[in-house]
C-alpha cells in the first residue's frame, strides 16, 4: 500500500484528497462518515458573506453552494454563532483537518470574523472570494485590488493557514496567483466554480444550469494548474470537476497538492469519495510509486509554460503531433 500522506497549508494530511465546501460537509453526522473514508480534509461549508450582514434577500442563487444552500432550507440560519458552534463541533469529531470557509466580495468589514473563525478551534481558513462587477465605470485593477487587500487583512488577525479559492476570469491569472501569495495567502484554489445561467422557457425567467460539475469542465482549470504550479512557488488545490482517480492524478501531476470533492458526493453519495483515494492507490502500487511525494517531486509532468501556450494550440489545430 503506498503512502499517500502529504501536507497542504502547513497541515498534515493523510492523502491528497479533500472533501470540497458543501452543504454536505456542514453535518456532524456527515462530518463522521467522511473520517470514515479517510479524507485527506474537510473544508466546512462556506458561511456567506450576506449572512454575516443578515441579508438574505442577497444571496446569489447562481452561485453552486448558494443554490443548494436555499434548496436545503439551511438559510434560515443567519448570523455567526451557529457557523461557529458547528466549527467547533466538528474539530470534535474529526480526525482530519478542519478548514473553514467563508464566501464574500471582498467587503473589509467582516473580516474580524476570521479571527473567531481561527478561535473556534478551525485548521485552516478558505476565503473564497467570488466579486464580479456588472458595473461598465468600474475599474479591473481596483477589483483586484480589492482581492489583495481583503487577504492583506485577514492574514493580519488570524495566524492559521489562510488559503484563497477565486474564480477564471481574469485577464492574468498567474498575476493574480503571484499577488495573492504576496498579499499573504498560503495556498490557492482553483477555481471557484460559478453556474451558468439559463433560462426556463416556460416561465421565462432565469435558472441555474448544469448545477454540477462533469469531468470533462477538469480540463479547462487543469492547464491553469500546471500553469500557475511552474510560474508561482505556492500550494495549490484543485476543484472542479474531480470525478474519478484519473481526473484527480492528472491535477496532481500537472502540480495540485491537493484535490476537492464536491459533485461527485452530491450525486453518488459521501461513500463515493473512497474510491477517489483507492483509485490513487491502485495507480501508486501498480507504477511501484511507493510515496505520494514521489509523484510531486519525480513524476510531475513537464510543465514548461509554453507547451501550454497558444501554439499548442495551433499543432492540434494542425493535426501536428506535440
Amino acid at each position: 500500500m503506498a503512502d499517500l500522506t502529504t501536507s497542504y497549508l502547513g497541515l498534515t494530511l493523510k492523502n491528497p484528497v479533500i472533501a470540497g465546501s458543501s452543504t454536505l460537509t456542514y453535518s456532524i453526522e456527515n462530518i463522521k462518515t467522511f473520517n470514515e473514508m479517510n479524507v485527506g480534509a474537510i473544508i466546512i461549508k462556506s458561511l456567506f458573506e450576506e449572512e454575516l450582514a443578515s441579508a438574505s434577500e442577497n444571496i446569489d442563487d447562481f452561485h453552486p453552494e448558494s443554490y443548494d444552500y436555499n434548496l436545503t432550507g439551511a438559510a434560515i440560519l443567519y448570523g455567526s454563532k451557529p457557523y461557529l458552534d458547528f466549527v467547533t463541533a466538528a474539530k470534535k469529531v474529526s480526525k482530519a483537518p478542519v478548514i473553514a470557509s467563508v464566501n464574500c466580495t471582498g467587503e473589509k468589514w467582516w473580516t474580524d470574523f476570521a479571527k473567531s473563525i481561527e478561535s473556534a478551534g478551525a485548521d485552516a481558513l478558505e476565503i473564497n472570494l467570488s466579486y464580479m462587477s456588472f458595473d461598465p465605470e468600474e475599474d479591473p485593477r481596483n477589483i483586484e485590488s480589492k482581492y489583495f487587500s481583503t487577504v492583506e487583512d485577514v492574514k493580519s488577525k488570524v495566524k492559521i493557514p489562510v488559503s484563497v479559492k477565486i474564480g477564471h476570469f481574469f485577464t492574468n491569472i498567474p498575476y493574480m496567483v503571484k499577488k495573492l501569495k504576496e498579499s499573504g495567502a498560503d495556498g490557492v484554489t482553483l477555481f471557484n466554480r460559478y453556474y451558468r445561467v439559463g433560462i426556463n422557457l416556460d416561465k421565462k425567467e432565469y435558472m441555474p444550469a448544469n448545477v454540477y460539475s462533469s469531468p470533462e469542465e477538469a480540463y479547462s482549470v487543469l492547464r491553469w494548474v500546471a500553469i500557475c504550479s511552474s510560474l508561482v512557488d505556492i500550494e495549490i488545490s484543485a476543484s472542479t470537476g474531480v470525478h474519478t482517480s484519473d481526473i484527480a492524478l492528472q491535477y496532481i501531476m500537472a502540480g495540485a497538492k491537493t484535490v476537492q470533492v464536491v459533485s461527485k458526493t452530491y450525486k453518488n453519495g459521501i461513500e463515493s469519495i473512497r474510491e477517489i483515494i483507492n483509485g490513487i492507490n491502485f495507480y501508486m502500487d501498480k507504477n511501484n510509486i511507493h510515496n505520494i511525494t514521489d509523484i510531486y517531486n519525480k513524476i510531475k509532468v513537464n510543465n514548461e509554460v509554453k507547451r501550454l501556450e497558444r501554439f499548442q494550440y495551433m499543432k492540434i489545430a494542425n493535426n501536428k503531433l506535440f
